[in-house]
């Protein structure tokens, strides 16, 4: 392995490392960390990886570093809860159900609006791109032979980044994108069911076809339709319950 390559895995495994026992309470906030030397005998690495991984954790915001008092956590108000790393951190150590509330509603309120931009904004050979996707997952689904979960999942977010890029507002697709990728995560140990992925075509249909006739609504609307559909399934599949009828919108879910 290359030296280079071999150092940035070695610093990442420490970021990992203490970052996840910052997110698992292992250092409170406002506690300071162990000094250069224990930390580094403990972890048996260079101060220079480690001051390299302290870096990193405070770009993320989980710790500051004072003179003459060392590195303190910060408060969960000050993470970037967006970071990449803090939400897969975050996905790996707390509750997993309560992790995909807080995101759904998220991806709710980022993505339905930028279906509602998209039908604004998208250009005809975007409008195809997101049609052609669509259709490579109505190919997938249609013939159990061939169905392979994350060649599905992969075209799901495919589906939606595209979306997300044809809002042409960057921040909500760079934010949008960020949740994805925690998304991605979250649901690569999932199960497959594909009764539930053929359910929720009808919605994608529909985002498609609000953003093909150029009706912002019409593409805001299903959006959130499917967002309370895609809860519906994963509240309901995940704390054991048993439930059928039409999908309830996600904020009555989250309260039953």
């Amino acid at each position: 392995m290359h030296a280079n390559t071999y150092h940035r895995k070695l610093y990442q495994y420490i970021v990992d490392e203490i970052g996840q026992r910052i997110i698992r309470g292992r250092y409170r906030p406002k506690e300071v960390l162990p000094t250069e030397d224990q930390l580094s005998g403990e972890l048996h690495v260079s101060r220079g990886v480690l001051r390299e991984a302290i870096k990193v954790l405070t770009q993320k915001g989980l710790i500051q570093t004072r003179p003459r008092v060392g590195s303190q956590v910060l408060p969960r108000e000050n993470w970037n809860l967006f970071d990449p790393d803090v939400l897969v951190w975050r996905l790996q150590i707390e509750d997993k159900t309560t992790f995909l509330k807080n995101v759904t509603e998220v991806r709710r309120l980022i993505e339905s609006e930028a279906a509602r931009q998209a039908a604004r904004r998208a250009t005809k050979s975007e409008i195809e791109d997101i049609k052609a996707t669509l259709s490579q997952m109505e190919t997938i689904l249609s013939d159990g032979n061939r169905y392979v979960y994350q060649d599905y999942l992969a075209l799901d977010i495919l589906f939606h980044l595209k979306i997300l890029n044809a809002s042409h507002n960057d921040l909500l697709s760079q934010i949008g994108s960020t949740v994805r990728n925690a998304v991605h995560k979250a649901r690569e140990s999932d199960t497959a069911d594909m009764g539930i992925q053929k359910e929720s075509l009808p919605f994608h249909g529909a985002i498609v076809d609000g953003i093909y006739r150029k009706d912002p609504e019409a593409a805001y609307r299903a959006s959130q339709e499917m967002f309370d559909n895609v809860w519906h399934h994963l509240i309901y599949n995940r704390i054991g319950r048993t439930f059928s009828g039409p999908p309830l919108a996600l904020e009555d879910l989250v309260q039953n």
